[in-house]
């Protein structure tokens, strides 16, 4: 009998010790994952009775607040420019949790970071977040969206200076507005819920951020890099070659545009990258060499994620130099075979150029603060260097003769050196895509302007338009 009694008390004993661990465990180790758990409404109630800090554009205006709402949840986000921030501000949402910025800056804007002091944090509850100043301008962003209209694609402008985002716009958009409301339809259904769907099944993927996601072939706008690497491989602008209509290798050819594709003969680097030849590119790729317009390609950015502040960011690639067969290279350096570059890429491509050989680390975020005082700024710093500075500048006289000589003429500034290249990208079975990357001004770059449209066919006759009006947004 005292036996059975000993066995139930170890037994008890046993169950208490688990008990004890199991509840040290939860409050240790699973306090976090409970508290994310979309499940767990006290954290959603608790969070949303914070008044969320504000977005704001680097001129001013409000892009994103918190308003006031007599349902279960206190406040709920409202965007005041609907569509035209959307990729990049994302939503806030207590049915779809946190995209774009919003997820990004969740902890400053929720007011949690920068840290409080230790009084503060035991004895106060937050009741305001820090507000959100970007480097995005309203004027520039909105000058993208006129510009592009209603083709899908995407347009990067950035301040080579100092790598600041000055537009970053995609079509087709999307309404966070939507997103991010509590009102219900005649069935007593969220209305957020419905639109969600609809987004989620349109197939023309309005919550794709095509400026930092989308994955395009960067066609003749990609020979910026060819010719820089180049360059740097000692292959001068000075390098001629032959360049025929269609150009032999590895058992197939490479050919120019034209029907039938159009010879050139004897031609320097400037008049190639003025002409986009591309018998001219695969033989400069061919004879550099797989290996160095890959490690170009990769001193760029390829192949590795764009430290961004933002969320939705994919990398860039070129294919590994043993991977690639002579063929493969000829067309790579000509822009075609298996790249699959973003608009912000190629963006941050131009501004090595704009920027004597020096890309600065890309950023959304301008400053943090608390009304008028400012907790945090962001630092300005170098993230590579892919090239010389001379080689920089030759491939910036280059491309202003592009502009002014060839096939980047429709985006000319008057009383402006505009320099740029142009790009039509090959789609099997589908329209070309339409490339331009542009640097205004030449002389002292003020901003560097990737255009995409999307199977819009036409090249720069397509996108040099729209980069002009980008460009002299900005540079008012």
């Amino acid at each position: 009998m005292q036996r059975n009694i000993r066995v139930l008390g170890i037994f008890f004993i046993f169950l208490a010790v688990a008990l004890l661990l199991n509840l040290t465990y939860i409050q240790v180790f699973g306090q976090k994952g409970l508290e994310e758990n979309p499940a767990n409404s006290r954290r959603l109630i608790r969070e949303y009775s914070v008044e969320r800090g504000s977005i704001l554009t680097s001129d001013g205006q409000i892009a994103a607040q918190s308003r006031k709402t007599d349902g279960a949840y206190e406040y709920v986000r409202s965007y005041a420019q609907g569509g035209l921030l959307s990729h990049l501000l994302g939503y806030d949402s207590p049915q779809f949790g946190r995209s774009g910025l919003e997820l990004q800056y969740n902890e400053y804007l929720l007011g949690r970071k920068p840290s409080r002091g230790w009084v503060d944090e035991m004895t106060k509850n937050v009741e305001k977040g820090y507000d959100l100043r970007i480097t995005v301008d309203s004027g520039v962003q909105m000058a993208a969206a006129q510009a592009l209209g209603a083709r899908k694609g995407a347009v990067v402008a950035i301040d080579p200076r100092d790598g600041s985002l000055l537009a970053c716009y995609s079509w087709p958009t999307f309404n966070p507005n939507l997103l991010v409301g509590q009102e219900v339809d005649a069935q007593g259904s969220l209305k957020a819920d419905g639109q969600m769907r609809s987004y989620s099944q349109d197939s023309s993927s309005p919550l794709l951020n095509r400026a930092t996601m989308g994955l395009f072939t960067p066609g003749s706008s990609f020979k910026i890099l060819t010719a820089s690497a180049g360059i740097e491989s000692g292959f001068g602008p000075e390098t001629v070659y032959d360049c025929p209509g269609i150009w032999p290798v590895g058992g197939s050819r490479v050919v120019n545009y034209g029907s039938p594709p159009k010879a050139f003969g004897s031609i320097d680097m400037d008049s190639a990258l003025t002409l986009s030849v591309n018998t001219y590119f695969a033989q400069l790729a061919y004879n550099m060499g797989a290996g160095r317009l890959v490690d170009a390609a990769e001193a760029f950015g390829m192949n590795e994620t764009i430290p961004l502040d933002y969320p939705g960011v994919e990398a860039s690639s070129i294919p590994e130099a043993d991977k690639m067969d002579s063929i493969e290279l000829a067309w790579t350096g000509a822009g075609q075979g298996e790249l699959l570059l973003t608009p912000l890429q190629m963006a941050i491509i131009g501004c090595a150029v704009a920027n004597r050989g020096t890309i600065m680390l890309p950023h959304l975020m301008k400053d943090i603060r608390n009304g008028d005082e400012i907790l945090e700024r962001f630092e300005t710093r170098p993230w590579k260097s892919p090239i010389s500075s001379s080689t920089a500048l030759s491939v910036l006289s280059m491309m202003v003769d592009v502009v002014e000589n060839g096939t980047g003429s429709g985006a000319a500034i008057e009383g402006i050196t505009v320099a740029g290249k142009t790009g039509t990208a090959e789609v099997q079975g589908k329209a070309n895509h339409a490339w331009f990357v542009g640097i205004a001004p030449a002389e002292n770059p003020q901003v560097v302007v990737a255009v995409l449209v999307e199977n819009g066919g036409g090249g720069g006759a397509v996108a040099a338009p729209i980069a002009k009006q980008i460009m002299e947004a900005a540079l008012k």
